[in-house]
């Protein structure tokens, strides 16, 4: 429940105005309601702006003047700090005002939830997180307007949150959608090298999808060569490169092994073919996959000379 003001002075002095304008015994109309409504939200008087607009609740106010009037109500809020009431008011703002024009100060107000809640720390217990409520806001918001200018640095926050709770594919789809939607952002390369680490985090070993590995590669290799300024993304993107090297090339191994467990000769050898491409060089598998193709084509070059009679 919202919080009341003293006797609105200032309140009294507007309406007051405004019905000697018209016809006194009338009183104010709603829009000189909300235009006083309006006046004190300049002034930063949250709670007698409310006031103001207490009489034109519900269906108590014209149908034309329903979307000024929430837009301000939702100001108001919002000055109060009760921004979980502010997009609850503007909740349904596009779908009830399709065609106001006050659409876009609405999305951008509530684009302010939404980056005002996430970055608070802010809960009661286990019941409450101003944090999950600037998701929500969030997701609410790229979902009903993914038009709006804030498209990208929401999926930013959205992405972020999602990797912070270990929900790594919703952070790829996050990330995703900014290198998709919007290749122009300000956001597009810390989404590229949050996309990349977003799947070596869901991989956790060799023994995970070797696709999913090579995509990685390439998306921290494209990531580097657009030569990132920030050296803790590149010390980052290195070390997981390296890393997923590592793991590649022991899948190759692991799967070379599976082959010639079933005696298949020709996926043994094309496994470590794999396995000794240069580019795993380094890694811990690397020197036994050379030596043992190397020895697998020893032994095939002896067998066909065999099978010739010794000729070349």
């Amino acid at each position: 429940m919202r919080r009341r003001s003293l006797p609105p002075t200032a309140l009294g002095v507007l309406l007051a105005a405004a019905a000697c304008a018209t016809s006194p015994d009338d009183g104010p109309t709603p829009r000189q309601r909300i235009e006083a409504a309006e006046q004190l939200l300049q002034a930063g008087d949250w709670n007698t702006a409310l006031d103001a607009l207490d009489p034109l609740a519900d269906e108590q106010c014209p149908p034309r003047l329903r979307d000024r009037r929430d837009l301000a109500v939702a100001r108001a809020e919002v000055g109060l700090g009760e921004l979980w009431d502010a997009f609850r008011t503007l909740e349904r703002f596009s779908d009830d005002y399709p065609h106001s024009e006050l659409r876009g100060e609405a999305v951008d107000l509530l684009w302010q939830i939404g980056k005002t809640l996430s970055d608070s720390d802010g809960g009661f217990l286990f019941f409450w997180s101003d944090e999950r409520a600037g998701r929500a806001v969030l997701e609410h918001l790229v979902t009903r307007h993914p038009d709006t200018r804030r498209f990208a640095d929401a999926m930013r926050i959205l992405g972020d949150m999602a990797f912070a709770d270990g929900n790594y594919e919703l952070a790829q789809d996050r990330y995703g959608d900014i290198l998709f939607y919007r290749p122009e952002s300000d956001w597009r390369f810390y989404a590229q090298f949050r996309f990349a680490m977003s799947i070596v985090a869901s991989l956790q070993g060799p023994d995970y999808d070797l696709a999913r590995m090579e995509l990685a590669t390439r998306e921290l290799r494209t990531f580097l060569r657009n030569q990132p300024e920030d050296p803790r993304m590149v010390e980052e993107t290195q070390g997981a490169l390296t890393l997923l090297l590592e793991w590649q090339c022991a899948r190759h191994v692991q799967i070379a092994d599976y082959y010639r467990t079933v005696g298949s000769l020709d996926g043994e050898r094309y496994h470590l073919g794999l396995a000794a491409d240069e580019q795993f060089a380094g890694t811990g598998a690397f020197e036994d996959a050379v030596r043992r193709r190397d020895e697998l084509a020893a032994a095939a070059a002896n067998g066909a000379a065999a099978a010739n009679g010794g000729a070349p």
